[in-house]
């Protein structure tokens, strides 16, 4: 008797059927899919061309708040004429993502000014008329080989008045300043009218030249600061002893002068009295020329103040006492073969030394500073005191005396000692109303050994500038005032490289930031105070170094005496090998080898401990990296293969059930 069979192949037959229409609807799924995908790419591409996700930390790839506001200020149309040379690309693909990267941003201020900004691109080939305009426009040509063609990537803009502004040549090691070059450029279009900016100085910003140590002039060039000034100010150097400030003058810088004298000081008072803003730069002892002053035969002061006025407002300044700060120190090389140090009055300051509620602060990530002073209150002092930028909690004083001439980093970090509060480096000064420093009116011309006393004539002269001298205040006080002249000077702040005879400066602080956020501040222009501070090249591990400054603490000692051990012990061993003739080994005593040897060995031993010392120095730092090696190479796979495998074993448990499911039913 055989048992039914006849509805297993409709079973069959049902299960196909069914396998390959869920196969065509599956087909059918992705092709839907996928057109809907291109469709939404067409039209996000024709619809949204302004539109982005911008998902990075910074927002590099969007416009910042500061363009966006300078973009709806611009009153008539501004021109930026792309020159991009495609053979560039070709040769170096690096320069063409670059150029990708600077087209998409020009394309964007495009979209964002409603029209008030025309991007035109150009590919200016040799011998032609694309090729004689780029270079009438001002913009930098560089050779691709030796001899060969010569191509161009830079940007010409100019406006209706036919005003020209350029940027000779698009530097990739500047790419995070892009967007502010950029906007820096459209807004010195778009306001053809520049501040006055009186400058008195004693520092070489404009450039100058010095001797060197065998006597031959050497060319000193600008700094960067000031060609970066002078960008977005019209300039005026002031000599030091000026007696009135020039009326079209908005805004003074004060930046470590000689000493002034009293009729400068009255010149200030009054500027400040009517309406003016300064930004007073004064220094202990300046590093740049404080500390080159006697070799180079300068004339330039080693310390600056402003003296009456401070104590005028309650001010206190101590140009002899220096800030010295063991938590924010910078690492220095004291000597050849050394091991890096911290440098108590060399200050790297940042995150909570500088104040982020402050539209001139709060983009600014690093605020480099060198044997910088520090001010303070008096009681009943006239002003109000908005701290900038400060040193650390537990900071101390330095005389100045300790830090200069043949200075020691060791000896400055092993006598440390901590103090009971933070320095302030840099405040905003303010008050709704101040009186004259000058009571008398205007004073007497300060002499020096061999001038003459002013005739009668010159003091109704002088006095003829003031017609009306001011006793009171006829707008609020507002002073910036900095105690580092240093911050200027670019060894502490910017690297700067040599591009076919052009200066290309790459911030490593933000100096240049802060300084020109005063004088934007300070103007009452605030339109670029948000590009700056971007992006510094300079991105250090604060727990890698917090890590190293705790192990240095913790064996900088052992590793100081197993050091003078080392020299002592290498001494008496050259000492006693001096002391034996040449060819004499074979009459050395067996008690002079022995102590040859235990030398010798001694030597060995302390170099081996010395050497587990610094060992010791770097065994939480290779800890953490090869952690962090992990957790960004491998921990991501692992966890994916993880969940693969979970994700298989609980779809094969699922389909073992919908098979005995079916099985029992």
């Amino acid at each position: 008797m055989s048992t039914p069979s006849a509805p297993l192949p409709v079973a069959s037959a049902r299960t196909r059927s069914s396998f390959f229409t869920q196969g065509r609807l599956a087909v059918a799924a992705l092709f839907l899919l996928l057109t809907l995908f291109l469709a939404v790419n067409v039209l996000s591409s024709a619809l949204f061309t302004s539109t982005r996700l911008d998902l990075t930390e910074e927002g590099l790839f969007s416009l910042s708040d500061g363009t966006e506001a300078l973009l709806e200020s611009i009153e008539e149309p501004v021109t930026l004429k792309f020159y991009y040379s495609e053979a560039l690309g070709r040769e170096v693909p690096f320069y063409g993502i670059y150029a990708g990267r600077v087209r998409d941003l020009l394309d964007e201020y495009a979209a964002r000014s409603d029209g008030k900004v025309r991007v035109e691109v150009y590919d200016p080939e040799p011998f032609t008329e694309l090729e004689d305009r780029a270079v009438a426009d001002g913009l930098q040509q560089i050779p691709l080989q030796e001899g060969g063609e010569q191509v161009f990537f830079g940007i010409s803009g100019t406006n209706l008045t036919d005003d020209l502004e350029v940027i000779p040549f698009l530097q990739p090691e500047r790419e995070t300043f892009l967007e502010y070059d950029i906007s820096r450029l459209i807004y010195s279009l778009a306001k053809p009218k520049r501040t006055v900016l009186g400058i008195v100085t004693s520092l070489p910003m404009q450039g100058t030249v010095r001797m060197n140590a065998m006597g031959q002039q050497t060319p000193v060039a600008p700094y960067i600061l000031a060609d970066q000034i002078g960008a977005t100010y019209e300039t005026r150097y002031l000599d030091a002893e000026f007696d009135k400030i020039p009326d079209d003058v908005t805004v003074l810088m004060l930046a470590h002068t000689a000493e002034l004298g009293p009729r400068a000081q009255f010149a200030i008072d009054q500027f400040l009295l009517g309406g003016g803003k300064a930004l007073v730069i004064i220094d202990p002892y300046s590093e740049t020329e404080g500390g080159q002053a006697q070799f180079f035969g300068q004339l330039a002061p080693e310390r600056s103040n402003l003296a009456t006025l401070f104590d005028h407002w309650g001010v206190i300044y101590d140009p002899t006492r220096i800030a010295a700060d063991r938590l924010t120190a910078r690492k220095v090389q004291p000597g050849e073969g050394r091991r890096p140090v911290d440098y108590v009055v060399w200050l790297e300051l940042k995150g909570g030394n500088i104040d982020q509620s402050s539209p001139i602060t709060t983009n600014v990530g690093t605020l480099a500073v060198a044997s910088a002073g520090h001010i303070a209150l008096a009681d009943g002092a006239a002003v109000t005191m908005t701290p900038l930028v400060s040193t650390s909690l537990g900071s101390s004083e330095l005389n100045v005396e300790q830090v200069k001439g043949m200075r020691s980093p060791e000896a400055l970090l092993r006598s440390y000692e901590p103090g009971p509060k933070p320095l302030v480096i840099a405040a905003r000064l303010t008050a709704d109303k101040m009186t004259t420093a000058f009571p008398d009116g205007p004073p007497e011309k300060m002499l020096k050994e061999g001038d003459e006393a002013p005739s009668a004539e010159d003091d109704a002269t002088y006095k003829a500038k003031f017609p009306q001298v001011l006793t009171e205040s006829t707008a609020p006080l507002d002073v910036i005032v900095v105690t580092d002249s240093d911050i200027l000077a670019d060894r502490f702040w910017v690297r700067v490289q040599q591009f076919f005879g052009r200066r290309v400066p790459v911030p490593v602080a933000g100096n240049g930031d802060f300084v020109l956020n005063s004088l934007d501040a300070l103007s009452g222009s605030s339109t670029l105070l948000g590009l700056r501070g971007r992006g510094s090249t300079s991105r250090p591990f604060d727990v890698l170094e917090q890590i190293e400054r705790e192990a240095e603490k913790q064996y900088a000692a052992r590793e100081e005496q197993l050091q003078k051990t080392l020299a002592d012990t290498q001494q008496r061993f050259d000492e006693l090998r001096r002391r034996m003739p040449d060819g004499s080994a074979a009459i050395v005593t067996e008690k002079e080898q022995a102590e040859i040897e235990a030398y010798r060995q001694e030597i060995l031993r302390i170099r081996s401990e010395l050497r587990a010392v610094q060992r010791s120095v770097r065994e939480d730092v290779d800890r953490l990296e090869t952690s962090l090696w992990f957790y960004n190479i491998a921990l991501v796979p692992i966890l994916i293969t993880v969940l693969a495998l979970i994700l298989a074993f609980w779809r094969s448990l699922r389909r073992r059930r919908r098979h005995a499911s079916a099985a029992a039913g």
